[in-house]
């Protein structure tokens, strides 16, 4: 289940976001929101180390190229118009 929130914020700040969001392979402004939030929350997360180990690991490499995540957003933007 998700919440939706309305949030309000100045122009200036609003277009400082989305170029963030862009320039940082954000998908959107509301991806770019959602991390920031995570990163508040979870920050003080301890991680196991079994995970870490897992993470570093040469099977844990699946984040996608800059070219490679600009193709899965035209792929994504095609399938919003169908």
């Amino acid at each position: 289940m998700s919440t939706q929130i309305n949030l309000r914020l100045p122009e200036d700040f609003h277009k400082q976001a989305i170029h963030y969001a862009k320039t940082h392979g954000f998908l959107n402004v509301q991806e770019f929101f959602r991390e920031a939030v995570r990163e508040k929350i979870f920050d003080n997360v301890e991680i196991r180390q079994k995970y870490l180990e897992r993470l570093n690991s040469k099977e844990a490499n699946t984040f996608l190229s800059n070219d490679e995540s600009k193709e899965f957003e035209k792929e994504l933007e095609k399938r919003a118009m169908l």
